[in-house]
C-alpha cells in the first residue's frame, strides 16, 4: 500500500510541477491551514477530493486511493486551464478567512469578483414599458402573458403563448414595447459580488482589472466577471460559505459542554448501525444533502448499510437516473431481486460497487481506459465531448474504444452496444470526488442526530435562524416538530433561561432570543448578557432598569412579552403590556441616573433589602388574554405557534373526519380528492385575467396548516363566491379538496372543493355518541342520572354504551330507547356527570369522490 501512494504522489506531483501550479497548491493549503489553526471547519469539494495532493495537504478528507477517485478528473496535461480547488469554509466565520488572506498579500493584490445580474423578458418589458409612458396596469397584463419558465425569452413567449402574440399583432404600443425589449433582454442590470470567487494578484489589481465599491460598503470587487478575470491570467479562488460546516461545529461545541468531552467528526467510524438505521428509516430531516421527501424516500427504498450507498444516493437522485431506471436497478440489484450483468470481468471490478449500474463519470473513465485503451489523461475529454455532442471528437473515441475493446475478448456487437450505453450515460455521470467529499459531511450530521439528538438539533435550530442563510422560516418550524417527534422538549423562550442561540440544559433545548422575529442578535445579546452578570430579572421593570433600551427597544420588549418570555416573572402577559411604557420610562430614568453617578434615596435601600413584591404592586389588576389571543400573539411574533397550537382541542375531531394530514399528501397520487382540517393562514386574494361577463374573477390562495405543516390551497372563483367568507385568518376548517401535483416533485396544491367551519363539521358527520362507563367508579344511582340526562336531549342520533368491567374486559351496549341530539350543552353536562373524556363522537367519516376533477374549475387564464 505504501507503494501505492508514493507511486500516486509522485505522478500526481508530476504533472503538477510540469504545468506550473504548485504554486496554486500552496497559496489553497496556507488559508486552509491558517483555517485550521483557527479552529474554522473547512473542506474540499468538486474534482480537487480526487487529488491525493490534496488529501496529503489536509484540504479534503476522503482518500482518492480507497474510494477510486481519480486524479485526472481533477487535471491533466491535456488541459492547460487552472485547476479549481473549491474550499467550504463554516459560514459564520468565511469572512475571516477571506480577510487573511488580503492581509498576507494585500489589501490592494486582492478582491472579491463582480457578477452581474441581466434584465429577463419580465424586467425587461417592466422597463422599456415605463420608459415609453405604458400605464402600469396595461405592462403588468403583457408581463404576466410570460410564462414562468427557467431562461425564457420574449421571442420563446411569443411563440408559447397564442394571447401574447395576438397582442403583439394587433396592438403598435405593446409591438413596440417587446421590440426594444428584445434588444435589451440579456444586458447587464445590476453588479453584485459573487457568492464565492476571490481573485488574487502579485502586483496591485488596478494594473490588472477595472475596480469598483458595493454600494453601501467598503468591500472592493471587480468590475469584470470571472470568466473575464480567468481570461485574464489572473488568479482566482474559490472561498465557499457551507452552512451545515456551521451546525456541524455547533453541535460539536455543545456536545463539548454537555459531556465534557471534544468529538472529532473526522474520527467518526463509518460503519455506524445506529447512523445506518437512522438513514434507512428516512428520518433525514437537518441530514446534510439527503433532507428533501423524495430522496428520504429513496433512502427507505435502498436501505442504505455502506458508506458506498450514501455516495451513490447524491448521484442518484437527479433527473436523469430517476427516469433512465438506473435508481431502480440500484435498489433491485441490491437487495437481490434483480442479477447485475457484466460482459467482461473489467466491467465487474468497475461497477461492482454500484450494482452493475453506470453511476459516477470516474466508472465511465476507468472503462474507456482499462477495457477501451484510451489514456486516463484523455478519457475525461471523451467524457466532455459526448455531453457537449462534438461529433468528430466523439468519432475518433469510439474507433479507439471499439479497437481497444475487441482486443480485450469483447465481441464487436458487443463492443458497440457498451460504446452506445457511454454515450446515453456520460452525459448522467456524477463526479464521484464531489459526491464522496459530501457523502462525508452527510453521514456526519446523520452520526450526530443518531447519537446527539439533542446538542445537534440545538444546532440545527440555531443554523436555520431567519436571517442567518437562505432558508425560509418554515425551516425553524420544521425542526421544533421534528423535536416533538422525537419527544425533545424545547423550553419556551424566556428572559431568565434562553441565550442569543438555542442551548442544551437537562437535555432540553432552550429557545433562541435571536429567534424571536424583531429581536435578533444584538438584543439576545444584551438580554443574556446582563442575566448573566446581575442574575435573573424578577420584573419587566427590574429588565427595563438593567438592560439599556439602545439594545433592547420597545419593540423588542413588547415582542418578548407576547411569546411569553416574561411568564417567569409571575406576571400576566396582559398585564406586562398594559404597563411596558411605564416600566420603560422607569428603566430610562434608572439608567441615567446611574450614568450621571446619582443615586436616590430609595437606590440605596435596595442596595441593603430589595423591595419584596415590588412587582405586583405595580401590576394593574385585570385578567389574562384568552388562551386564542395568546397563540395567536405568539404565532405573530415568533413565526409558530409556542406554548399550544390551536388545534390541540380538535386532534381527535379531526383525525376522526379528514382522510389525510398534511404530511400524507407527499405520496398521494395527483387529482386524488381528500379530506383535510387544519387553521387557515397567509391569504392573498387575486382576480382572474380578462373574466367573462357577470362571471366571478376573485379568488384565493392560502396555507391550511395541521399539526404537521402547512398547506398550500387554492379556491378558485366559482367556489370563492360560495365560501369566500370562510376564508378567514386563524379560522379552523375542514375541506374537500383535490390534489394537485402538476408542478412535479413533492410540491403539490390543494384546490378547495367544499370548506366547511369545525363547528359545523362534527353536527354534519356526527352520527351518535360512544359513552365510556366503569363498573366499578360508576354505580347504578350514576347511571339513572345518565338516562335523565339523555332523556332531555331527544334526537336521532344513536347512543353507544362502552362498559369496562370489573375483570377488565368491556362490553359495548346499544342504547334502544334513548337517541339524542348531540349538543355542546349535553356534551358538557356529560363531562360534569362522568368526568373529562368520559365520551366520544362517532364520525361518518365524509365520502371522496373518485372523480379527478375539482368541483370548481380553474379559470383558463389566472394572475
Amino acid at each position: 500500500m505504501a507503494q501505492v501512494v508514493k507511486d500516486r504522489l509522485d505522478r500526481e506531483l508530476g504533472v503538477i510541477e510540469r504545468l506550473g501550479f504548485a504554486n496554486y497548491f500552496l497559496i489553497v493549503w496556507d488559508f486552509v491551514r491558517y483555517a485550521r489553526e483557527q479552529n474554522v471547519p473547512a473542506t474540499a469539494r468538486g474534482s480537487g477530493v480526487g487529488a491525493l495532493v490534496c488529501y496529503a495537504l489536509y484540504l479534503s478528507h476522503v482518500c482518492p486511493i480507497k474510494y477510486d477517485l481519480l486524479f485526472e478528473r481533477f487535471l491533466d496535461e491535456n488541459r492547460r486551464e487552472a485547476p479549481d480547488i473549491d474550499i467550504d469554509f463554516c459560514k459564520d466565520r468565511r469572512g475571516a478567512i477571506i480577510q487573511y488572506v488580503k492581509d498576507k498579500y494585500g489589501e490592494d493584490n486582492v478582491a472579491q469578483i463582480g457578477t452581474f445580474g441581466t434584465l429577463q423578458a419580465r424586467a425587461a418589458i417592466k422597463d422599456v414599458g415605463r420608459a415609453l409612458g405604458i400605464p402600469l396596469v396595461r405592462v403588468n397584463q403583457i408581463t404576466e402573458m410570460v410564462p414562468d419558465e427557467l431562461k425564457i425569452t420574449i421571442s420563446k413567449a411569443l411563440e408559447k403563448n397564442i394571447e401574447l402574440k395576438q397582442v403583439y399583432e394587433t396592438d403598435d404600443d405593446v409591438r413596440e414595447m417587446l421590440d426594444i425589449a428584445k434588444k435589451i433582454e440579456g444586458l447587464a442590470r445590476n453588479i453584485g459580488t459573487h457568492a464565492a470567487a476571490v481573485v488574487i494578484a502579485d502586483k496591485p489589481l488596478t494594473e490588472y482589472v477595472p475596480l469598483s465599491r458595493v454600494s453601501g460598503k467598503t468591500d472592493v470587487i471587480t468590475q469584470w466577471s470571472m470568466g473575464d478575470v480567468e481570461a485574464a491570467g489572473l488568479l482566482k479562488m474559490d472561498f465557499l460559505g457551507l452552512r451545515n460546516l456551521t451546525i456541524l461545529s455547533k453541535a460539536v461545541d455543545i456536545i463539548e459542554q454537555t459531556t465534557g468531552k471534544r468529538l472529532d467528526i473526522l474520527r467518526l467510524p463509518l460503519e455506524d448501525p445506529a447512523t445506518f438505521a437512522l438513514l434507512q428509516r428516512g428520518e433525514t430531516k437537518g441530514v446534510f444533502q439527503l433532507e428533501s421527501g423524495g430522496i428520504r424516500d429513496l433512502l427507505q427504498r435502498m436501505k442504505p448499510d455502506h458508506f458506498h450507498d450514501i455516495i451513490a444516493t447524491n448521484a442518484l437522485y437527479r433527473p436523469g437516473p430517476l427516469e433512465g431506471g438506473m435508481v431502480d436497478d440500484y435498489v433491485a440489484v441490491k437487495h437481490g431481486r434483480k442479477k447485475a450483468e457484466y460482459i467482461h470481468p473489467v466491467m465487474q471490478e468497475i461497477l461492482e460497487e454500484t450494482h452493475g449500474v453506470m453511476v459516477y463519470q470516474e466508472q465511465v473513465m476507468r472503462i474507456l481506459n482499462r477495457l477501451g485503451g484510451i489514456e486516463l489523461a484523455n478519457a475525461y475529454t471523451c467524457i466532455k465531448a459526448i455531453s457537449k455532442k462534438k461529433e468528430s471528437l466523439i468519432a475518433q473515441n469510439e474507433a479507439k474504444f471499439m479497437e481497444g475493446a475487441v482486443a480485450k475478448g469483447v465481441t464487436e456487437k458487443q463492443a458497440s452496444e457498451l460504446w452506445q450505453m457511454i454515450l446515453k450515460f456520460a452525459g448522467y455521470g456524477f463526479n464521484k470526488s464531489h459526491s464522496t467529499a459530501y457523502a462525508l459531511l452527510a453521514y456526519q450530521t446523520a452520526y450526530l442526530k443518531a447519537h446527539y439528538q439533542v446538542e445537534f438539533m440545538a444546532a440545527l435550530l440555531s443554523g436555520d435562524i431567519p436571517g442567518r442563510n437562505f432558508k425560509h422560516k418554515d425551516s425553524l418550524v420544521e425542526h421544533i416538530e421534528d423535536c416533538k417527534r422525537m419527544k425533545i422538549e424545547v423550553v419556551l423562550p424566556d428572559v431568565n433561561s434562553s441565550d442569543v442561540d438555542f442551548t442544551v440544559a437537562d437535555n432540553k433545548i432552550f429557545f433562541g432570543l435571536s429567534a424571536i422575529k424583531g429581536c435578533g442578535g444584538a438584543a439576545g445579546e444584551a438580554v443574556a448578557n446582563e442575566r448573566k452578570k446581575g442574575g435573573a430579572y424578577s420584573s419587566l421593570f427590574e429588565f427595563c432598569e438593567r438592560v439599556d433600551s439602545a439594545a433592547c427597544s420597545r419593540a423588542t420588549i413588547e415582542t418578548l412579552i407576547k411569546t411569553g418570555a416574561f411568564d417567569s416573572t409571575g406576571a400576566h402577559r396582559s398585564q406586562l403590556l398594559a404597563i411596558v411604557e411605564r416600566a420603560i420610562q422607569a428603566g430610562a430614568t434608572k439608567l441615567a441616573d446611574r450614568k450621571s453617578g446619582q443615586m436616590n434615596f430609595f437606590d440605596e435601600i435596595e442596595e441593603v433589602a430589595p423591595r419584596a413584591g415590588s412587582a405586583a404592586q405595580n401590576l394593574p389588576d385585570i385578567p389574562e388574554f384568552p388562551k386564542k389571543t395568546l397563540v395567536a400573539m405568539e404565532k405573530e411574533v415568533a413565526g409558530m405557534y409556542l406554548s399550544s397550537h390551536p388545534l390541540e382541542d380538535y386532534v381527535q375531531q379531526l383525525q376522526t373526519i379528514c382522510t389525510h394530514k398534511s404530511l400524507d399528501l407527499k405520496t398521494v397520487k395527483d387529482r386524488t380528492e381528500v379530506v383535510v382540517g387544519g387553521i387557515i393562514s397567509s391569504i392573498k386574494l387575486a382576480n382572474t385575467r380578462n373574466p367573462k361577463p357577470n362571471a366571478p374573477s376573485k379568488y384565493a390562495n392560502f396555507d391550511l396548516e395541521d399539526l404537521d405543516g402547512p398547506m398550500r390551497c387554492i379556491c378558485w372563483p366559482d367556489g370563492y363566491e360560495k365560501v369566500g367568507h370562510l376564508i378567514q385568518p386563524e379560522s379552523i376548517v375542514v375541506m374537500r379538496a383535490t390534489v394537485d401535483k402538476r408542478g412535479g416533485g413533492d410540491e403539490f396544491n390543494l384546490l378547495a372543493n367544499e370548506i366547511i367551519p369545525i363547528e359545523e363539521a362534527s353536527a354534519r358527520f356526527t352520527a351518535g355518541l360512544r359513552i365510556h362507563l366503569q363498573e366499578e367508579r360508576h354505580g347504578l344511582d350514576l347511571i339513572q342520572k345518565l338516562q335523565e340526562i339523555l332523556r332531555g336531549y331527544p334526537g336521532k342520533m344513536e347512543v353507544l354504551l362502552a362498559v369496562k368491567l370489573a375483570s377488565g374486559d368491556t362490553v359495548h351496549l346499544k342504547s334502544r330507547k334513548n337517541q339524542v341530539e348531540i349538543s355542546t350543552e349535553l356534551r358538557a353536562r356529560l363531562d360534569d356527570l362522568l368526568g373529562a373524556d368520559s365520551h366520544r363522537l362517532l364520525v361518518n367519516p365524509p365520502k371522496v369522490s373518485t372523480s379527478a376533477s375539482p368541483r370548481w374549475k380553474k379559470p383558463q387564464k389566472s394572475s
